[in-house]
């Protein structure tokens, strides 16, 4: 729940946020907008390189970087963005035969992804692939299974 208190208004704002799992058929992506040196775009560009590698056509990638996602959607070439390359790289990625539905969460929506990359800033692998979860997402995940409402 984000409760947010104007200056001139006193009227308190509730906004829950949780993780919604993806409808049957698809596969959901989230990605964490944080950079720590490595533009935070670049995570939705490798999310879904790897859906694709894997097979999966029908893909919900969710971002708690409203503004990486505005950067995609403009369709308005920028060769000067300093992000330009990648942008073109992802538009393009996006136009092949699959089926991809670009969404916002808060960071309290987002939280595994967000822990995730927070292990990954201080492991030197590149990449990691877990068969299970690591067990310090156990919580994270159950609160997700059921539903629980973030603060």
């Amino acid at each position: 729940m984000i409760v947010a208190l104007g200056s001139t208004n006193k009227h308190r704002v509730v906004r829950h946020v949780r993780w919604y799992p993806p409808p049957e058929g698809c596969i959901k992506v989230n990605v964490d907008g944080s950079s720590f040196g490595i533009p935070g775009d670049a995570a939705i560009w490798r999310g879904l390189q790897r859906a694709w590698d894997l097979g999966y056509r029908s893909i919900i990638l969710e971002s708690d970087s409203q503004t990486a996602l505005d950067l995609i959607a403009d369709t308005k070439e920028n060769n000067f963005h300093p992000h330009a390359t990648l942008l073109s790289l992802i538009r393009k990625f996006i136009s092949l035969h699959w089926v991809v539905f670009f969404t916002h969460t808060l960071r309290e929506g987002n939280e595994c992804a967000d822990w995730l990359v927070k292990l990954g800033d201080t492991n030197a692998d590149s990449l990691k692939i877990w068969t299970t979860p690591p067990p310090q997402l156990d919580i994270i995940l159950l609160e997700d299974i059921f539903g629980a409402l973030r603060q």
